[in-house]
């Protein structure tokens, strides 16, 4: 009887637990973690960054930053654990790319809340073009669509746009290409001048097909890894800094803001406002 009894124990105990996961994970699963936005000037609110600050454009010449906008560094999680394992997930994704990508250039990932998307990654380009681009040029590498507010800062800053050089879209055979923007978020019509025209272009690409170039990769244990041993986006990734050189006016230092200067009124020993009126006067 004793022996009988432990299989029905042990299928009733396998049987609670299945029901209590069936119902924790599918049926009435916990809301997710409530994360504060992220502060994009400190270091942690990146899956990669440069280990020096490089320099500025007008210091040492043209120099090349890769932003990062991937699919796996968004950060949600119904517990602590879940929330840990994707950060975990985000920074592997991004020094794996980083090995392939530093050919390039300087590499700057932004972590983001993944219900906060567009706004997280705008904020994160944003603080990124204000404290560290320095005049630098910049590829933007992708694996998702791009929030419209940073193709819409290309098409109205035009010297941004002409030391831009282009999508680098990483994708294989089956997932096909990410789309520069999807149809949810685009704030345009398909059909509107702006999207037809690709202002957000630069000059070199408007040939390319969206501006995309394709970088063939793989997926192994769920990150992606670029295929190719050479420069990612070939010749026109690698002859990008020669035309930099013969095509685009690097930015000039900033001079900063201008401080108040006070003037002071010099006047000769013995010297009064009523003495200096009467020699006016005369």
């Amino acid at each position: 009887m004793k022996r009988l009894m432990l299989p029905i124990i042990v299928v009733a105990l396998l049987a609670i637990a299945g029901g209590y996961w069936a119902w924790t994970s599918i049926i009435s699963p916990p809301p997710y973690l409530e994360l504060e936005p992220l502060n994009y000037t400190e270091d942690s609110s990146w899956s990669a960054l440069p280990v020096e600050s490089p320099p500025a454009v007008w210091v040492d010449g043209w120099g090349i930053d890769v932003f990062i906008i991937s699919k796996d560094a968004a950060l949600k999680g119904r517990s602590q654990s879940q929330l840990e394992k994707h950060e975990r997930k985000a920074r592997e994704q991004a020094q794996a790319l980083k090995t392939s990508l530093q050919q390039i250039g300087e590499i700057y990932a932004p972590l983001y809340r993944d219900n906060a998307r567009n706004d997280d990654i705008t904020r994160a380009f944003e603080t990124y073009l204000r404290s560290d681009n320095l005049g630098r040029a910049l590829i933007i590498v992708q694996d998702s669509p791009i929030p419209p507010s940073i193709i819409a800062r290309l098409e109205q800053d035009p010297d941004l746009r002409d030391r831009f050089g282009g999508f680098l879209a990483i994708s294989d055979a089956k997932d096909g290409v990410p789309p520069l923007q999807s149809a949810q978020t685009t704030s345009a019509a398909p059909d509107s001048e702006t999207n037809s025209e690709e202002t957000y272009c630069p000059e070199r690409l408007r040939d390319q097909e969206n501006c995309q170039i394709i970088v063939p990769a793989h997926k192994s244990k769920g990150i992606w890894m670029i295929t190719s041993d050479s420069v990612p986006g070939g010749t026109l990734i690698e002859e990008f800094p020669e035309w930099l050189e013969g095509n685009v006016a690097k930015s000039a230092e900033p001079l900063g803001d201008f401080e108040e200067v006070e003037i002071v009124d010099i006047r000769r020993p013995g010297e009064t406002d009523e003495r200096r009126d009467r020699e006016t006067d005369n």
